[in-house]
């Protein structure tokens, strides 16, 4: 396994060179998993993937509790059949250029929570697995390098804290809601979650902060007071712990572990550039 930068030890190494995804054995999925449980964020490259295979890799790798937001059975007469199937959301603008695509919205640093928060039994930090898959790449950002997906090691940004400031956030919670694109999101709050949590499978100490509407228990009536809290303690991890950047190409997937890692889009100009991903969330059955 080769990391794709050197700027960052753990994050973003590459995995089973050579396989088609959608004829994986045992092995090479027990491989995968093990790599993504280690490693927080690996990649597949050269994967040519229709909507409908990425569904039925995932069910067989990790399990069938999929959240996904296109559950219509209607195709999109403007998009490809390949690009649609049911658990899938497509990321960017498939149908051309625009002022508005899709996706703009996990621009901002953010663990994914889709249907977690309002799911029973389920913590914040469950195995949930997304897949993003590069179908069409922009070959800049708007910055004029190269697109990028960025990810923070949450595992590392609790090590990297003081002892003492470990201690304090040991022993509190947040409220966390739906995203912003949930019917249920005015439905707050949905789930009470330890800041500090511990991975399932590793059983390593790690932050799990969601997003910039998790609210601190006991701020509850202060909601300026918990929006800079979150604010002061997410620059704190910005300050410590180093950023992963993917440079994507196309045909790339992407894995990442929601329990250990925060990330971000960065923006392309969609009005000069075409981009389309699939992304797909699981709850790993293990």
């Amino acid at each position: 396994m080769t990391p794709i930068t050197k700027h960052q030890s753990r994050l973003g190494v590459e995995v089973l060179r050579g396989c088609n995804l959608s004829y994986l054995t045992d092995i090479e999925s027990r491989e995968l998993k093990e790599s993504l449980w280690k490693h927080g964020v690996v990649v597949v490259r050269q994967q040519h993937l229709t909507a409908n295979q990425l569904g039925e890799f995932s069910r067989k790798t990790f399990g069938d509790f999929m959240f996904g937001y296109s559950k219509t059975k209607t195709l999109d007469p403007d998009i490809s059949p390949d690009l649609q199937s049911q658990g899938v959301y497509i990321l960017g603008n498939p149908k051309g250029l625009t002022e508005t695509p899709v996706g703009k919205f996990a621009w901002e640093w953010h663990h994914d929570k889709d249907g977690v928060p309002g799911t029973e039994g389920l913590d914040m930090n469950a195995l949930y697995v997304v897949m993003l898959y590069g179908v069409e790449v922009p070959p800049e950002g708007v910055n004029g390098q190269p697109h990028t997906t960025e990810f923070l090691d949450m595992i590392e940004a609790y090590n990297n804290l003081e002892h003492q400031h470990q201690q304090q956030l040991e022993q509190m919670q947040m409220y966390h809601s739906p995203p912003v694109f949930s019917k249920s999101s005015n439905d707050v709050p949905k789930k009470v979650h330890p800041i500090v949590s511990t991975h399932k499978v590793t059983g390593k100490k790690g932050l799990y902060l969601g997003s910039d509407t998790a609210i601190a228990v006991g701020m509850e009536d202060r909601p300026e007071e918990a929006k800079r809290f979150w604010q002061d303690l997410f620059a704190t991890v910005l300050d410590c712990t180093p950023v992963y950047s993917h440079v994507w190409q196309p045909g790339d997937i992407i894995f990442w572990d929601n329990s250990q890692v925060m990330h971000r889009g960065r923006p392309y100009d969609a009005t000069k550039y075409k981009r389309i991903a699939l992304r797909l969330g699981v709850v790993d059955k293990a």
